[in-house]
């Protein structure tokens, strides 16, 4: 493996390719000897913050500096792993087009030279064309945030220099006749994240993809609240098919693509506990997984009994809830002990105490992917199909009071934000607290909640074929398999999910 990546794997004929992964680094020294043994032959990364930003908000990273980063890129050379660091932002402003960006920009990528990063994931054409030229030792990849989908845009990025494109996290991954085609359109490295679990064909991605590179950069002091990631999270409940018709990819079917040529699998996420990161390489290396997809897939609720590092155990420091989240003067912080509640609940902001309250069956979509060989998601309406619908119901099981707690604290949240009330005066807050008014929450979690609450106001009036149709939304609490458990906390330790 090792000795393969010392060549251009572009130089190499597409069947030829060996599977290799890409994965995420956290930062933990512990993580590349945890990996060094499988077939990984890079980790990808970045400052917590810099000038140009990238695809995550700093408060979700590990708190480095530009000295911890250049002893972990020669770690990672030590076990012949590469290292590939992230400029890729969504948006940055326009200071690229700047005599300061064009500065900047220069100074990044002599530093990066100087550590001897091996390549550079980009999210914009300039900044390739940029690196290209004036840094032809850099390999360039394209990041999954630029929604390459076709053969059209693969092909557009091979014509203009890339190395590597990384394919839409959110639309493809089971549109198997697209990815033939696009496989087939270039020769250039083509890789597929396995693990991500946002919705599928999501319409608010690209909206995502711009209000996180925002929280990344140095010059961005604003309050990075994820309203995106809130909002998904919250559909989700409301109806569990997202779960399903997420565009993860199982290990048990990685072959549906290695068999069209796609050998380069890309695992998230970079907040990722070192034991729980190293169990999903084990578990995609394998090719099987016996438990909770949702210890996979999943970029939150991780078990407190995983967290072991310092970066790992910082990330719920109070020291980086001070730096992030306490601006007065950008939020109301008499409202802010909602947020909180919210994070602790959800296991958002707070490492998982006890058992995940939703389980996904790994083993039970065994034959899930059987269907997409002749036809996809794109070309039929999801509510006339209900085939992922069919697998929710059979393979997720959601705690029932837990999904009713949740969805009224995403109601009240929600409500909140979209009205305004997050930022309204303190002064008007004071007064609703003292003298009557603030009972919003209680009024909610009193009255019949209503399908689709805040989050899905208009799932009533859905039609097909110009029809009114009935909003189905899996109840999913079948019970789960016998003395199934996610992983972490009372359940498995993340060794023993996978052994070595």
């Amino acid at each position: 493996m090792n000795q393969l990546q010392k060549k251009d794997i572009n130089t190499i004929p597409v069947k030829e390719r060996p599977v290799r992964f890409s994965v995420a680094c956290n930062f933990d020294s512990e993580l590349i000897n945890k990996i060094s043994p499988y077939n990984v032959y890079e980790v990808y990364g970045k400052l917590p913050s810099d000038f140009f930003g990238g695809g995550r908000p700093s408060f979700y990273l590990p708190n480095i500096d530009r000295q911890e980063m250049e002893k972990y890129v020669e770690l990672a050379h030590s076990k012949g792993i590469e290292f590939n660091y992230l400029l890729n932002s969504s948006s940055m402003d326009n200071v690229e087009f700047t005599t300061e960006g064009h500065r900047e920009l220069r100074k990044m990528l002599d530093w990066l030279t100087e550590v001897g990063v091996d390549s550079i994931t980009v999210s914009n054409l300039f900044f390739l064309r940029a690196i290209k030229k004036n840094y032809p030792h850099f390999r360039v990849r394209i990041s999954a945030h630029r929604e390459t989908d076709n053969a059209r845009k693969v092909r557009f990025w091979e014509d203009n220099g890339a190395d590597c494109v990384v394919i839409s996290e959110t639309t493809i991954h089971r549109e198997l006749k697209i990815l033939r085609s696009m496989r087939e359109a270039v020769s250039i490295d083509l890789s597929l994240i396995v693990n991500n679990w946002c919705r599928q064909d999501c319409a608010i991605a690209s909206n995502h993809a711009v209000l996180l590179s925002n929280a990344s950069r140095n010059k961005s002091k604003n309050f990075p609240l994820d309203y995106c990631s809130i909002y998904c999270n919250s559909y989700r409940l409301e109806e569990p098919v997202n779960y399903i018709r997420a565009n993860w990819i199982r290990p048990e079917d990685l072959h549906y693509y290695t068999e069209m040529g796609y050998t380069n699998f890309k695992i998230v996420e970079r907040n990722t506990p070192t034991e729980l990161l190293a169990m999903r390489v084990r578990a995609y290396n394998q090719q099987s997984y016996d438990g909770n997809l949702l210890d996979l897939v999943q970029n939150y609720a991780y078990p407190a009994s995983v967290f072991k590092s310092k970066h790992e155990k910082d990330s719920f420091s109070i020291k980086r809830m001070l730096k992030h989240f306490i601006k007065p003067g950008q939020v109301n912080l008499l409202r802010f002990p909602q947020i909180v509640d919210y994070g602790k609940k959800s296991s958002m902001v707070y490492p998982r105490e006890g058992d995940n309250p939703v389980y996904i069956n790994n083993r039970g979509l065994d034959g899930f992917m059987k269907r997409f060989e002749n036809i996809g998601c794109e070309e039929i309406d999801c509510e006339a199909c209900k085939y992922c619908h069919n697998w929710a119901e059979k393979t997720v099981h959601i705690e029932n009071e837990w999904r009713k707690t949740m969805t009224n604290k995403y109601d009240v949240l929600l409500d909140d934000l979209h009205s305004g009330v997050l930022w309204e005066p303190y002064l008007a807050t004071l007064k609703r607290k003292f003298f009557g008014g603030d009972n919003k929450t209680a009024n909610k979690e009193k009255t019949e909640r209503p399908l689709g609450g805040s989050v899905l106001p208009g799932i009533n009036n859905r039609r097909y074929r110009n029809k009114p149709m009935a909003p189905v939304s899996s109840s999913c609490t079948n019970p789960k398999p016998p003395n199934a458990k996610s992983v972490g906390n009372a359940g498995p330790s993340p060794t023993n999910a996978v052994p070595e």
